[in-house]
């Protein structure tokens, strides 16, 4: 049983995705496993001005954060991904504070018994 609280991620989406308690910790460790990399490498494309990069990453990680339910962050990862397509800076001022929450919501969503299928 686990006492948090989400406001970056919606536990139920992933649930309802997943089916049951098993696939729900799969999915959300390969998360946690693979999305801080994306996100790094989307900070790097960024602080380049790489949009081609910008794009592909937004729009990989973007997936990613859709599944968990992080729609804010989708959002944003949206509006990166739109603007690189058009060549042009998009303004995200909370794109790592939301990733961060982001993540640790996820992380703590594997421990809690709380959420069900």
């Amino acid at each position: 049983m686990s006492t948090a609280i989400y406001q970056a991620i919606d536990p139920a989406v992933l649930m309802r995705l997943a089916g049951d308690r098993s696939t729900f910790r799969v999915l959300a460790q390969t998360f946690m496993e693979h999305a801080p990399e994306l996100f790094r490498q989307l900070v790097s494309a960024l602080q380049r001005g790489d949009y081609a990069a910008i794009g592909r990453l937004s729009h990989s990680l973007k997936g990613m954060t859709t599944l968990v339910g992080a729609d804010r962050l989708t959002a944003q990862l949206q509006a990166l991904e739109v603007a690189a397509r058009s060549q042009q800076p998009a303004e995200t001022p909370e794109l790592g504070r939301l990733f961060m929450q982001v993540l640790t919501e996820v992380t703590a969503s594997v421990e809690d018994d709380s959420i069900a299928a």
